[in-house]
């Protein structure tokens, strides 16, 4: 397990758990923090502990069981992920429910990128949409789109099913200002690629409006602007922002590899908790109760949907820790230390 399970084990240590949820209450503003922190304690140290199990058991679990591991694993984690921001989690049983539901029944020529989910008003699910502020929530989400929305598994995607992916990457590289007002100082050049649809094709000042439409919220973008005197698309700004880029909807960072959603219908992706989420739960009904076809996938080497899905589940197990890792620092304000 990589480094971010090392830093989120911590959590499952009862002291360390109540102390970390006191500081997000306190952040939030809830009265008496360290009551309810108290009172969440056990079921947040003990959530971190199964979810981590599930993992460690999926690892060396087979193709035909994993995903329904890793789906529950997943679970816990965002039950844990949602008490830092809920501290009267559950409120009632209905939110104990999945809070998603597919279709039963497939058809006899189902495909997988063809299927669909559908979010209920109760449960896990809207829950979370609530509390981290996933809106629009859709009426149904297909699998086709969930495989897109994330960026190192949109190209492979693409590939597979001939289809133009929608992650495109961006060369970023160091800029030292020379002109009279940022005189030496240190910034970041994003060189964004041409392309015939999507953002990626608006004119540079819409581009910029477009992003700086979805992130009103972070004052440095107004430093954000064009160099001037280039044929491409070369945008400077400064150097401690980039850090914080893949904050933004419309960014995201794998490695050295910085991604831009260039989607021609100007919708954000989902968030990384929500599209593998809905994701896992799909492949876990499929495990559950489309046992033949499932058994087929998992036995055929040369279907490029069992490609899909063992390339997602891998990136899943590796990458999964740390985004959620990422998104309750982000949401809460308090970093998890060791």
């Amino acid at each position: 397990m990589d480094n971010s399970w090392k830093l989120l084990q911590s959590l499952e240590a009862e002291p360390i758990a109540k102390h970390y949820l006191s500081r997000c209450y306190k952040n939030k503003g809830f009265s008496h923090p360290e009551r309810l922190a108290f009172q969440q304690s056990s079921r947040f140290s003990y959530l971190w502990r199964q979810a981590r199990l599930f993992y460690l058991t999926a690892e060396t679990a087979d193709l035909s069981v994993q995903p329904l591991l890793l789906f529950y694993g997943c679970a816990h984690l965002l039950k844990a992920m949602l008490i830092t921001q809920e501290p009267s989690y559950p409120q009632n049983s209905k939110v104990l429910q999945h809070g998603v539901t597919t279709r039963k029944v497939k058809k006899s020529s189902y495909q997988l990128t063809e299927d669909e989910v559908r979010p209920q008003k109760e449960g896990l699910f809207p829950l979370l949409a609530r509390s981290f502020a996933l809106h629009p929530m859709q009426d149904r989400y297909l699998v086709h789109e969930l495989f897109l929305s994330i960026a190192p598994l949109s190209r492979i995607y693409a590939s597979v099913t001939d289809t133009k992916p929608v992650w495109i990457p961006v060369a970023a590289a160091p800029f030292i200002r020379q002109d009279e007002e940022h005189n030496g100082s240190s910034w970041a050049c994003l060189t964004f690629p041409e392309t015939a649809d999507g953002p990626l094709a608006y004119s540079p000042e819409t581009l910029l409006q477009y992003i700086r439409r979805f992130s009103s919220s972070e004052p440095v973008l107004s430093e954000w602007q064009w160099r001037t005197g280039e044929s491409d698309k070369q945008l400077l700004l400064p150097q401690c922002a980039l850090s914080r880029l893949e904050q933004h909807p419309f960014f995201d960072r794998e490695g050295d590899t910085l991604y831009f959603w260039n989607d021609p219908t100007d919708t954000p992706p989902l968030p990384a908790w929500a599209s593998h989420y809905l994701l896992l739960y799909v492949l876990g009904m499929l495990c559950r109760y489309e046992t033949e076809w499932w058994g087929e996938l998992t036995m055929s080497h040369g279907l490029a949907e069992r490609y899909l899905v063992e390339r997602f589940l891998d990136y899943h197990v590796t990458a999964f820790p740390a985004a959620l890792k990422m998104q309750i620092e982000r949401s809460t304000g308090v970093s998890i230390l060791t």
